[in-house]
């Protein structure tokens, strides 16, 4: 069954942990998001994972240069995943991956602004990745009107089927998880489907509700 991540993209420390503390029981993986990290700095993951230490922390640092540097600080700080992007260079993405097998954790290639994210799956693939993010922009989203399609679930099946750990984010809702419901997706990513709701502990409980009605678990 998909693991539930929530991307906590909030810009204060306090709210994120609040929001944490509401979504944890029904969620696998916390993210300490992009503009999360920015605001508040790397300790957030340190806060995260003494709060949660039963969760898997991901900081989503999408690394685009001085990849092992970046993913060596993250690690310290406790996560247990570390992002860089699919559009920065094959070395910096050798990099992290080669930190985080040092510390015996994982790396993350996100493959937002990617133009062939399974071409790109594949050569990452080859330098040791294992887990890869189909990401559709909010931005994306928001000014052109993405959305998951047939083509968008094809791509992700086809990504699955080179036996890499896919999760998807972007816009994932109630109406898009049935499209995906053949996939066998790592993880799922929810921002604002809980944290952006009056009561994010009830839109992530419902949230995973549906996960396990639509993968059986």
């Amino acid at each position: 069954m998909p693991k539930i991540q929530l991307a906590l993209d909030t810009l204060d420390f306090d709210h994120a942990l609040h929001l944490a503390s509401l979504a944890a029981p029904f969620v696998d993986i916390i993210e300490a998001g992009t503009p999360l990290i920015k605001s508040v700095g790397i300790s957030i993951v340190t806060r995260l994972k003494a709060a949660h230490p039963d969760k898997i922390i991901l900081a989503d640092l999408k690394s685009s240069d001085v990849g092992a540097y970046e993913a060596e600080m993250a690690f310290k700080a406790g996560a247990d995943i570390v992002t860089t992007q699919g559009i920065t260079t094959l070395a910096t993405i050798t990099e992290v991956q080669r930190e985080a097998d040092v510390w015996h954790r994982r790396a993350e290639v996100d493959m937002t602004g990617v133009s062939d994210p399974l071409k790109r799956a594949r050569e990452v693939q080859k330098v040791g990745v294992g887990l890869v993010l189909y990401h559709r922009s909010i931005d994306e989203e928001t000014t052109e009107g993405a959305l998951w399609d047939a083509q968008a679930v094809k791509i992700v099946t086809e990504m699955c089927g080179l036996g890499l750990d896919v999760a998807i984010a972007g816009g994932v809702s109630a109406h898009v998880l049935p499209l995906l419901a053949a996939v066998p997706l790592y993880g799922i990513v929810v921002g604002r489907g809980i944290t952006a709701q009056k009561d994010p502990a009830r839109a992530a409980a419902e949230i995973a509700d549906l996960v396990k009605e639509i993968w059986k678990a």
